[in-house]
């Protein structure tokens, strides 16, 4: 996925973790879903950022309501 966000793609929320984000991405991306998670460098270097640099699994817009009901399913969301 392009990492340049605009009117096409869909935050899904905000994530406490680089672990959380990421697993929940990895299932978007194991079921055909491309997908992003945002901020992943400030978080990495400075941790407990999550108020002022949310984590952030980022979707097309097209693909929105799949990936929520997906996360809904698996509780990731």
């Amino acid at each position: 996925m392009n990492s340049q966000r605009d009117s096409q793609t869909v935050s899904l929320g905000n994530f406490p973790t680089i672990q959380a984000a990421e697993i929940a991405a990895g299932m978007l991306r194991n079921n055909g879903i491309p997908c992003e998670v945002t901020n992943m460098t400030i978080a990495s270097v400075l941790p407990m950022t999550d108020t002022w640099t949310p984590l952030m699994v980022v979707v097309p817009a097209s693909q929105a309501a799949r990936a929520r009901a997906l996360l809904a399913e698996h509780g990731n969301c």
